[in-house]
């Protein structure tokens, strides 16, 4: 009788042994899942501009520093602007870079005369293409100013100017600290008609703000993934007391359904919207007109608000695209 309890005793030990490496390895697979959603140490799930960060980065259009990092919260300059611009819009190739950088063989092709830019610097190629493209120009003193930060408008510029389009004509203040006869005005405006520029409930832009890596990183997103039909903007829900009311079509609001509001957008419309702080999509049915605060794109329904974001959040940013239209 004793040996028999020695025995259970043994195989009962031994199964809690053997549960131990398969707890520590469900533990670090837990680990290994949370890690994996990060793009840089510094940029993780919950940042403002994840999803552009993410996409840009696997993209190969950006990458971070030696330590794992990204440093987003870092002004941006002329030189890593055009990088990213020229990357983005596919202006640029690893032959061009190779031709002309120190030792390449078109190195001594129409050398650059800026005073402060050297051959040697990572940026040279990047910086002589610009100027070949007409993106980019120095100084009256004969300056390039590679480090010098880059501020809102001058970022809607360059990657503009990278771009074969036809700026609209401005025949009113396209936002309220933006009167329509200053230069850099259309600009801004076709950023507006595109859905690509944030603005505030008091329709400002603040077109003077600089610009840190990953806010510029975000533009250079917005911008490319807007030629692809993609818009952006703020989104929030319906308050609980709206529901069982009538909709801009008839039908009562239920919280519950996957529905949505826009401004001018067919009824019917099945829009995927995503929170770009975390990648999260949900597919909705325009169903209602709004929101009517500028500044805000989309109402979603409650239940399509809490599948991509937490509902205290109560405003998200957001990107969205028509995947059906009636």
């Amino acid at each position: 009788m004793k040996l028999s309890k020695y025995i259970i005793g043994f195989i009962i030990m031994s199964g809690l042994l053997c549960l131990v490496p398969f707890v520590y390895a469900q533990e670090a697979q837990e680990q290994e899942t949370e890690v994996s959603t990060a793009v840089y140490t510094d940029v993780d799930i919950g940042h403002p501009e994840y999803v552009a960060l993410k996409y840009l980065s696997e993209n190969n259009i950006i990458n971070g520093y030696e330590d794992g990092s990204f440093k987003p919260d870092t002004l941006v300059n002329r030189a890593e602007a055009l990088k990213m611009i020229l990357e983005a819009q596919n202006l640029i190739t690893a032959h061009y870079i190779t031709n002309h950088s120190l030792g390449g063989a078109s190195f001594n092709e129409n050398p650059l005369t800026f005073t402060d830019i050297y051959k040697s610097v990572w940026y040279y190629p990047y910086i002589k293409k610009g100027v070949e493209l007409g993106i980019v120009k120095g100084y009256e003193d004969g300056t390039f100013k590679p480090d010098q930060t880059v501020n809102r408008v001058e970022s809607f510029k360059m990657i503009m100017e990278s771009d074969d389009i036809v700026l609209p004509e401005v025949t009113e203040n396209p936002f309220a600290d933006v009167d329509m006869n200053t230069w850099f005005a259309p600009y801004l405006l076709e950023a507006k008609l595109r859905e690509i520029i944030y603005y505030t409930m008091n329709n400002t832009v603040n077109p003077n703000k600089e610009m840190t890596r990953s806010r510029f990183a975000e533009l250079v997103y917005r911008y490319i993934r807007s030629k692809e039909g993609h818009c952006f903007g703020k989104a929030s829900y319906y308050s609980d007391y709206l529901e069982g009311r009538s909709t801009s079509t008839g039908e009562p609001y239920r919280a519950s359904e996957l529905t949505a509001a826009h401004l001018t957008l067919p009824f019917g419309t099945i829009v995927r919207v995503t929170n770009l702080a975390n990648g999260q999509s949900v597919d909705v049915r325009i169903n209602d007109r709004g929101p009517y605060i500028t500044g805000r794109s989309i109402d979603l329904s409650k239940s399509a608000f809490d599948s991509i974001a937490h509902l205290g959040s109560g405003i998200i940013w957001i990107e969205y695209e028509i995947i059906k239209q009636p």
